[in-house]
């Protein structure tokens, strides 16, 4: 795909763009409704990947001034089908699995951050269900009573459009369009991105690391899964009565892979 061509529902342009911290700072805020919301690091993506070893969990992913910690993620169409609560339920999960102190004492987890998930989209989530908002919120309750997590979920969809601020930038993120001038900081990024010479080159560059990074980690996925089937026709030779090393034979697996996933 053509640069000019990126929506900021494709994660790789979106995660990009939010990379510059004005940016990022100002689309956040309109996502939260907090407009005096200040980023002291506007991705900690890295920090997370190094910590979790994976590369494309997130899409963007902040902390402000007082220590909540902010995650974006887009989706575009083709997510639709299977978009739905565990989406936030493995994006939180990471989050606190990555931040949580470590080894001082055994509650820890009074030191969890508060955290924003946020997901955009660009169909409605809740159309089934008749609902018609920009603007979907999820907290958890106990028998009536709001049970407070620290956990704010937020919904933004593109598809439904009420005239706000916000709308109206949710509908920008369906064309980018560099001449588009109406978003300051998030208008001025996309339009680096498309237009000036060395930062295209830099997308460009950002491209074909992502696709890279997508083949690695299907290839390793793949290797996995033939790795557990191997090991289940060990497992069933053995039921049969064969010795180990003729159904490690028989499955082409060696024993130290065998085991490895026979016990994972």
């Amino acid at each position: 795909m053509n640069v000019s061509q990126f929506t900021l529902f494709d994660d790789i342009f979106f995660s990009v763009v939010m990379q510059d911290k004005d940016t990022a700072e100002y689309v956040t805020r309109l996502c939260t409704g907090i407009p005096d919301l200040k980023l002291i690091n506007s991705n900690i993506q890295q920090a997370l990947r190094n910590l979790i070893g994976k590369s494309s969990t997130l899409d963007f992913i902040g902390e402000d001034s007082t220590g909540k910690v902010f995650n974006i993620e887009v989706q575009n169409v083709g997510d639709k089908a299977h978009f739905g609560p565990m989406r936030s339920r493995f994006h939180q999960s990471i989050i606190d699995a990555s931040l949580v102190p470590k080894g001082e004492g055994e509650k820890d987890y009074d030191k969890l951050p508060e955290v924003y998930v946020i997901f955009i989209t660009p169909f409605n989530p809740l159309k089934e269900y008749g609902r018609k908002k920009v603007t979907y919120i999820s907290k958890t309750y106990i028998d009536g009573i709001e049970w407070n997590r620290k956990v704010h979920e937020i919904y933004l969809n593109a598809e439904v459009k009420d005239g706000s601020e916000l709308s109206e930038m949710l509908q920008y993120f369906k064309t980018a369009d560099p001449n588009d001038t109406r978003f300051g900081p998030l208008s001025n990024s996309v339009r680096k991105y498309k237009y000036v010479d060395e930062e295209v080159d830099y997308m460009c560059r950002a491209v074909e690391e992502y696709a890279e990074e997508r083949e690695r980690i299907a290839f390793e996925k793949a290797a996995v899964e033939i790795a557990r089937n191997k090991t289940e026709v060990v497992d069933s030779l053995l039921k049969e009565g064969f010795p180990l090393e003729k159904a490690l034979k028989i499955a082409k697996i060696d024993e130290e892979t065998y085991n490895s996933h026979r016990t994972a």
